[in-house]
């Protein structure tokens, strides 16, 4: 492997080193106080006739908290009391404690979006976000239920419902072929009178008997549309009429008076379940418990019954150390209800580490096939200069050497006689003797010397 794939390496490997210990580093708030996130939460949207400050504020911003919080109509005033149907603004202030401050770039969340704000310096920002209240249909809670009276007495009735802003009770004839606003019963029935507060309850006063079996509900609109209540039956019992006593006979002895003749009891109201002619009405409202839905008839009988099918909506995030909170509508009937949720996600730091754990397998992986791709080129140029014989061996620098020393012995070998100069005598003639530069070598040629230093060794 070159040294710059090395180098290349060694710098990615430190990268992944670095951005692992800038994972580990808060998000909030850096080790100095500063504050580049904040995240505000509303426990719930504003909705029409609930209470204006029904929702509560809250931050999990490390070094926050919340010291300001209103809401505001569209006319700038400050909103009390219920929701209308118009548009309103929340203003929450934010303040940051010391020795926290807020980032100039800093971001900041309602309900994990983000949101406009504008900055009261380092330490104090103010959040706004403009909302439509929801329009939510009225919701019953409670039907009104048939009552028995004798003639001459009071009947009441009760239907609750939420989002309603107007009631309106209405009545029916036994054989539904007359039907009227409550407040008019007086006129069809002469010495009745309507009583109550015009809106949950309704009362009819001096009940006559020919209201028996006459049958009464409530419908109920709101800003988001109406509801019915089921049907409540006015059931009128007639007092009975006590038999005359017996006159004494003039007999002088006593005879026995007759037993008096038993007061007929009396009769129970017909139940419309048991009548075989008696034909469901369904109210169109829906009535509900913590579990399922169904529409009721005003005999009991129900219909269309079924769980809820729920709509979750989270108000509150849940963190590793909180749960947090959803709000639950039923798509069919409108029952709502609230829960806790658990915390189910992958943290952030958590992902960026799995991120770097797979980034630092994957450069792992090409550094050992870079280095194997190299290790193989450096054996392949090894061999490939061997075969082409680029290098010269010992062998061969020694066959020339005494090649050398042949024609050397040729030329000079034979003489005896010395010589005066390392050089011998040039000017002319054969050389008689030769004498090394390192000294003679007792008469030995010049042959022998020479392939003492450079035969093969």
């Amino acid at each position: 492997m070159t040294a710059a794939v090395k180098r290349y390496i060694t710098g990615l490997l430190l990268l992944c080193l670095c951005l692992t210990f800038c994972a580990l580093m808060p998000v909030e708030a850096s080790a100095e106080g500063e504050i580049s996130k904040v995240l505000v939460t509303l426990s719930k949207d504003p909705v029409a006739m609930d209470g204006v400050y029904s929702a509560s504020a809250a931050t999990s911003t490390e070094g926050c908290n919340i010291v300001g919080y209103g809401w505001y109509d569209s006319n700038g005033n400050l909103a009390d009391g219920t929701f209308g149907t118009g548009n309103y603004r929340v203003e929450i202030t934010v303040n940051a404690v010391d020795p926290y401050y807020f980032a100039d770039t800093v971001e900041v969340y309602l309900n994990n979006s983000p949101v406009s704000y504008s900055s009261n310096g380092s330490s104090s920002l103010t959040l706004y976000r403009d909302y439509s209240p929801l329009l939510w249909a009225p919701s019953i809670t409670k039907n009104p239920t048939s009552e028995n009276v004798e003639e001459g007495e009071l009947a009441s009735f009760v239907a609750i419902a939420t989002y309603t802003e107007t009631y309106e009770w209405t009545a029916t004839s036994p054989d539904g072929k007359t039907t009227c606003n409550c407040n008019d019963l007086p006129d069809l029935f002469p010495g009745v009178s309507i009583g109550g507060d015009g809106r949950e309850k309704m009362n009819i006063r001096n009940v006559p008997k020919e209201m028996d079996g006459w049958k009464v509900r409530c419908t109920f609109k709101g800003p988001g549309g109406s509801a019915t209540s089921n049907w409540a039956t006015v059931n009128v019992k007639v007092p009975a009429t006590p038999s005359p006593s017996p006159s004494p006979s003039p007999s002088p002895s006593p005879s026995p008076s007759p037993s008096p003749s038993p007061s007929p009891s009396p009769t129970a109201s017909p139940n419309p379940a048991d009548d075989p002619n008696h034909i469901h009405t369904y109210s169109g409202t829906w009535s509900y418990d913590d579990s399922k839905h169904w529409r009721e008839c005003d005999c009991g009988a129900r219909t269309d019954e079924g769980e809820h099918d729920m709509e979750w909506t989270v108000i509150t995030e849940a963190t590793k150390e909180t749960p947090g909170a959803e709000q639950g509508v039923c798509k069919v009937c409108g029952y709502t209800a609230q829960r806790e949720a658990e915390y189910k996600g992958m943290s952030l730091i958590v992902k960026i580490l799995l991120g770097l754990v797979i980034l630092a397998v994957i450069l792992g992986a090409a550094w050992f096939v870079l280095n194997a791709i190299s290790n193989n080129k450096r054996r392949k140029r090894r061999k490939s200069s061997r075969s082409s014989g680029g290098y010269t061996s010992r062998s061969e620098s020694s066959r020339r050497s005494r090649s050398y020393n042949d024609r050397s012995s040729n030329d000079y070998g034979g003489h005896g006689g010395d010589y005066s100069s390392r050089s011998g005598n040039h000017s002319g003639g054969s050389h008689e003797r030769y004498e090394p530069r390192h000294g003679r070598h007792d008469g030995s040629s010049y042959d022998q010397w020479d392939d003492s230093r450079w035969g093969d060794r």
